[in-house]
């Protein structure tokens, strides 16, 4: 239940990061809880609206119960990330009396060394204040180009999350398919060798070189059922060497690597 309700909540999130406003309209009506949903600190619909400058959602948002106050990861309100002055004026008008009237508290600057270190370009913007072990619990649609219809594509993978990606199978032999096949000699193989791949391969693709491979759709891998080859075209990937050099998998194992190494404190241990 918790994981049917955690994927409700980002699809929901997921059209309002797109500002696809009719299904955010109609999936309030079916579920209005939703109007504050914020799995993993991701911004609410408001922060959302408040980004795009659309003033008229942001009011819509506010009558359906939307929090003005709801803080992002790194503590900004939907008007304090708003594009404009009368969707920020929608949102403060909104605000209690006492808060509005109220000098908002100075935040504690942080004893923090300088650094300089980001992935900005591969995730968006509501992620780019994240750690990366946030990053690699979020959904893939986190990933600047994914967006909901690349993510719809994923799950129909049981690929829900950007560690998910990183860690899919069938990139991972994709892509050492891909790597090996520059070490290859072609018609060099010696008489009565052992080497195989056939538990990743379908049985009548067992006896081709590497490169013969990386031509094959990607349902020729075992466990692709030929419906793969339609979704996954979809997101551009009608090869086992497109599935093997496709960026958003690449980016997200590499965070998922480089996730190992991350101290929450700081601490340089």
């Amino acid at each position: 239940m918790g994981d049917a309700r955690s994927e409700l909540e980002h699809d929901f999130l997921d059209n309002a990061k797109s500002f696809n406003w009719t299904a955010v309209k109609s999936m309030l009506q079916e579920t209005p809880d939703l109007i504050n949903a914020q799995p993993s600190m991701r911004w609410t619909a408001l922060h959302q609206a408040a980004f795009e400058g659309n003033a008229e959602i942001a009011k819509f948002l506010l009558d359906q119960g939307a929090d003005p106050l709801a803080q992002t990861r790194s503590g900004a309100t939907p008007a304090e990330v708003a594009k404009g002055q009368e969707v920020r004026r929608a949102i403060e008008s909104s605000m209690p009396a006492e808060e509005e009237a109220a000098e908002p508290p100075k935040k504690k600057a942080k004893l923090m060394p300088n650094y300089k270190l980001n992935i900005n370009s591969a995730v968006d913007k509501e992620y780019e204040g994240s750690s990366l072990t946030d990053i690699v619990a979020a959904p893939t649609s986190a990933l600047q180009g994914v967006a909901a219809k690349g993510r719809e594509v994923l799950k129909k993978f049981k690929v829900h999350s950007i560690g998910d990606l990183g860690s899919w199978k069938f990139y991972r032999i994709a892509k050492s398919i891909l790597g090996l096949s520059t070490l290859e000699q072609k018609d060099k193989r010696e008489e009565g060798a052992a080497l195989n791949i056939n538990k990743a391969m379908d049985k009548k693709h067992e006896s081709k070189s590497l490169e013969e491979i990386l031509e094959l759709p990607p349902s020729a891998l075992q466990g692709l059922a030929g419906w793969a080859d339609a979704e996954l075209a979809k997101v551009g990937i009608t090869t086992i060497a497109k599935l093997g050099d496709w960026k958003y998998a690449k980016w997200s194992e590499w965070i998922s690597e480089l996730a190992k190494f991350e101290n929450v404190d700081f601490s340089s241990l």
